[in-house]
């Protein structure tokens, strides 16, 4: 879900643009940053959550990541090893996996295409009724 979710976000930038003229603006850079709360007080646990959480951001087409060493939930400060164990997630997927010279590595992906055309499909319905009721600021104030 997280892969599809990502990649939707890429296909509804387009659309909204689109939709407002502006369909030559490229994507802004994605960003991600793992939440702290996924993390438990296992850190062995928390690195495999690492790798699989950065692989999926990286397959859904992040930018840039950020992840957390494994003991960050745990400790005042983390680490030397788990800081580096982090930082050698991100090169194992651009070094051993070579991720990064693939331009969409989850493309031709039968159930990630369907996954992620329905999120951009349910989104884009919920813009539309944004939009028919006066827009984001009207429906916020709501």
């Amino acid at each position: 879900m997280a892969i599809a979710k990502l990649r939707a976000l890429e296909v509804l930038w387009a659309d909204l643009l689109g939709a407002y003229g502006h369909a030559d603006a490229p994507l802004p850079p994605v960003y991600v940053h793992f939440a702290p709360e996924t993390q438990t007080a296992d850190v062995y646990t928390n690195m495999i959550r690492a790798a699989t959480q950065s692989m999926s951001a990286v397959i859904g087409g992040a930018h840039t990541l950020f992840v957390l060493p494994s003991d960050a939930a745990t400790t005042e400060e983390s680490s030397l090893f788990s800081r580096r164990i982090a930082r050698n997630v991100q090169h194992l997927l651009k070094m051993e996996s070579y991720l990064d010279r693939v331009v969409d590595p989850a493309a031709g992906s039968f159930y990630m295409e369907k996954l992620t055309a329905a999120l951009v499909q349910h989104a884009w319905q919920k813009f539309q009724e944004m939009e028919q009721k006066g827009g984001f600021m009207q429906v916020v104030e709501l």
